[in-house]
């Protein structure tokens, strides 16, 4: 069920954040009411999180969600009725997400999700400071690259921990490399942490095509292709079969 704090022992409510900072609206959603405790002293401690509302029922807290959207939610993955991972599934776009287990097992799962954070049971207080540190850097990139490409002329990656704007016309092709892609462009090359498909839903533009399980090419910057590989500036990139149609159509238009 949904809990009052004043249900949770130790849990003091009288709180008074700092106005001149914005506040990081958040839920957690966990059937350990100790771990929930001790979420919500962590949060207590930062003035630029609210903590709203904390469930040990994951069915009431999805009730809440479909009409409340928190900034943020802390969310355990191995609950009864509903797993932590189903939830993440419905609040992709929504609200970001920062899981909180006792099984490591479940990291990979979480990030595939792109969770901002993944935090193992017990975890201290710098920890989950290193994780809301994160949870605000996710935002804030968010939000500029919501500006930016609001233009279709740039799109935002996060290459060495930092907001790189990139220039869609100075894009070559883009290469899929396990869980990141590389980002070829004509004056250097971009590491991040991305699949293809995602990459290929942020390039709002009929220039861009997937020629390959593993590659997505600038159509304009094609110097010239074969019946199976294209050719751009020096670099042989191959035509998968099941590409192969749509790109000599697309091509040839």
């Amino acid at each position: 069920m949904r809990r009052n704090f004043q249900e949770i022992p130790g849990v003091n409510r009288n709180r008074k954040y700092d106005k001149s900072q914005e506040t990081i609206n958040c839920i957690a959603i966990d059937d350990d009411n100790f771990s929930l405790s001790i979420l919500d002293k962590y949060c207590e401690k930062l003035p630029c999180i609210c903590l709203n509302s904390i469930f040990d029922n994951p069915l009431e807290a999805l009730n809440y969600l479909k009409v409340h959207q928190p900034d943020l939610v802390f969310l355990d993955i191995s609950m009864p009725e509903i797993s932590g991972i189903s939830i993440a599934r419905k609040l992709q776009g929504k609200s970001m997400v920062i899981f909180t287990t006792s099984h490591k097992d479940f990291a990979h799962e979480g990030f595939d999700l792109d969770a901002v954070d993944f935090l193992v049971k017990p975890f201290d207080f710098d920890r989950f400071y290193q994780a809301i540190a994160k949870a605000r850097e996710h935002r804030d990139f968010l939000r500029l690259k919501a500006m930016v490409e609001a233009d279709h002329e740039y799109i935002i990656i996060k290459e060495d921990y930092q907001n790189v704007k990139v220039k869609l016309s100075d894009i070559l092709f883009i290469e899929a490399l396990d869980n990141y892609v590389k980002i070829h462009t004509l004056k250097k090359t971009y590491l991040t942490l991305k699949n293809l498909k995602a990459m290929a839903n942020n390039l709002n533009s009929r220039n861009f095509m997937r020629v390959h399980k593993s590659y997505i090419v600038a159509l304009d910057r094609i110097d010239f292709f074969s019946r199976d590989q294209i050719h751009i500036n020096g670099n042989v990139i191959p035509i998968g079969r099941t590409f192969s149609k749509r790109f000599k159509e697309e091509i040839s238009n």
